[in-house]
């Protein structure tokens, strides 16, 4: 169940980001007095009668360098995708679904079926329009293009093309139904295809007569109407969508605003709907100024990793990379820092029983020290070395204060690490997937399925194995779980190889999963976001100003 915490009544800490502005987990700690008066007020405005019109203005510390959907996976390509594409399918939002549910539910397709083998996935497709613009002009989309874009993505190299590894063939059988044949059962393909990189796009912009870098056309809740590269977005209410009387409002704004304290006092002026990024110490000094406005908490669905190059000495030791992970005080610094979190793993958190259970976690990944002083005397270290860690500012304060936390930490131990902060599209685009680094300290994917956070960042031929990782047996693995269709036996496959990998590979390393306190004004309703990219829950979302 989620919480809401009216920040006049309570004094509140945590950490705040704008993506993830949500309700929460049953992770959350408040009091149970708290949470029902909370639940009463949301449920209240949740059941208001809607209204139309107005301006939604979110700020955002940075801006993509492309708005195309199949060539970037960065999160501010995807937030800002959402507002304008569908997928076939997506995650369920709403004042009874957590923030961290993953429930398969309709967008492009309104139904579909699987055959018995498990093979084959027929979509078909409901009465939508594309956005009347050109070339495309608001014509019905059909099967065709489906079949575009999912044959675009698997021509594409990137981490969407991995989603669909398995597809052996895609066919429109009519103008509003595709199939997918799949070389094998594979259990991930439907969540797959509800993934915040699956976007739908029209046949004409596949061709080319679309500028997908700087332009989208979709069939989603508003219309890009101008995008100023680092300045920002200007979206309009589509009228023709497809879900009856949606969106509510009129206008959305995605702006760049790279300042922390201009960020702060758009917020309190009420020039932003909701800002994130800030301090537990500057949330506290908001709520002193701003005391109605209303906070959601949830366990972030990501994690802070710590990454190593396998490929360049004296990293390819495992013994050095358990040192690294050992000298890192996990628990202390996402207190510090965030105002609190637990410990993570390589599938993370947020993905409930998918993951390692919390006291295994921190039992497989100590703080300790003098241990990490004895392995790296083992390794050959018995003084440390020096190295370089990368970071980047593009995710705000808090990233570079977890990095400057780590480099401490391993100093302690007799790492020395100079740190550099690299400009973010540097950063995405350049030194960490390319892996032109020693060390590096980074936010990872919101992934949304376990293969994702394994296979896809672990496989030797994994499509975000941006560290160099190769092992034989864990590959094997890794191919196994995702063929598995029974739920409870891939859940142990899937325990078991993160057992595996925190014992004999440990890169990337797992540090923490925090909780996450993001503000929005009290006149926003409807404002029950979803752990995956895209701002889906924007065609909710309305205004009750006076």
């Amino acid at each position: 169940m989620f919480k809401i915490r009216n920040l006049s009544a309570v004094v509140l800490f945590g950490f705040l980001l704008f993506f993830v502005s949500a309700c929460s987990s049953s992770d959350s700690s408040t009091d149970s007095n708290a949470n029902s008066e909370a639940e009463s007020a949301n449920g209240e405005a949740n059941t208001s009668e809607p209204k139309y019109g107005g301006t939604f203005t979110m700020v955002t510390p940075a801006d993509p360098d492309t708005l195309d959907p199949h060539r970037q996976s960065s999160i501010y390509t995807h937030q800002m995708a959402g507002f304008v594409y569908n997928k076939l399918v997506t995650y369920e939002t709403g004042p009874d679904v957590d923030f961290t549910d993953y429930n398969v539910v309709p967008d492009l397709a309104e139904d579909w079926e699987i055959s018995e083998d498990g093979t084959v996935y027929t979509f078909y497709l409901r009465e939508a329009y594309w956005h009347d613009k050109e070339p495309v002009n608001g014509r019905q989309v059909n099967a065709e293009d489906v079949v575009a874009t999912m044959e675009r993505i698997i021509e594409l190299p990137g981490h969407q093309a991995a989603l669909l590894s398995e597809v052996e063939s895609i066919e429109a059988a009519d103008d509003t139904t595709v199939v997918f044949t799949l070389k094998q059962p594979f259990a991930p393909f439907l969540n797959f295809m509800a993934n915040h990189f699956m976007w739908i796009l029209p046949k004409e912009a596949i061709d080319g007569e679309v500028d997908l870098t700087t332009d989208a056309i979709g069939t989603g809740p508003f219309v890009l109407e101008k995008w100023d590269d680092n300045v920002q977005a200007t979206y309009s209410r589509n009228p023709n969508f497809f879900e009856e009387g949606k969106p509510y409002l009129d206008e959305l704004i995605y702006k760049v605003v790279p300042d922390q304290g201009a960020r702060i006092a758009a917020f309190r002026t009420e020039q932003a709907e909701v800002i994130g990024g800030i301090s537990p110490e500057e949330l506290d000094t908001l709520v002193k100024s701003n005391p109605d406005i209303t906070v959601r908490e949830v366990l972030f669905p990501t994690q802070e990793q710590v990454y190593v190059n396998m490929e360049r000495e004296p990293f390819n030791d495992l013994r050095v990379r358990k040192a690294i992970s050992m000298a890192i005080d996990r628990q202390s610094m996402v207190d510090s820092i965030y105002g609190g979190g637990e410990v993570s793993g390589p599938v993370n958190p947020s993905l409930g029983s998918w993951a390692l259970p919390l006291e295994e976690r921190e039992a497989l990944l100590p703080y300790d020290p003098e241990g990490a002083k004895e392995l790296l005397a083992e390794a050959g270290f018995p003084n440390g070395f020096d190295t370089t860690l990368i970071v980047t500012d593009g995710y705000g304060e808090q990233l570079v204060r977890v990095a400057q936390w780590i480099t401490e930490d391993l100093r302690n131990v007799g790492i020395n690490a100079e740190m550099e902060v690299v400009e973010y599209a540097t950063y995405f685009s350049e030194r960490w997937p390319k892996v032109d680094y020693d060390i590096g300290v980074g936010y990872q994917t919101y992934f949304q399925e376990p293969d994702e956070w394994l296979r896809t960042q672990m496989h030797s031929q994994g499509a975000r194995n941006w560290y160099n990782t190769k092992d034989s047996d864990l590959d094997e693995m890794l191919d196994d779980q995702r063929m598995i269709l029974d739920e409870n036996e891939r859940l142990e496959k899937v325990h078991e190889i993160q057992r595996y990998i925190l014992e004999n590979v440990l890169n990337p390393i797992p540090v923490s999963t925090y909780y996450v306190m993001t503000p929005h004004q009290q006149y926003v309703k409807n404002y029950e976001p979803h752990a995956s990219y895209g701002h889906i829950h924007m065609k909710n979302v309305w205004l009750d100003k006076e």
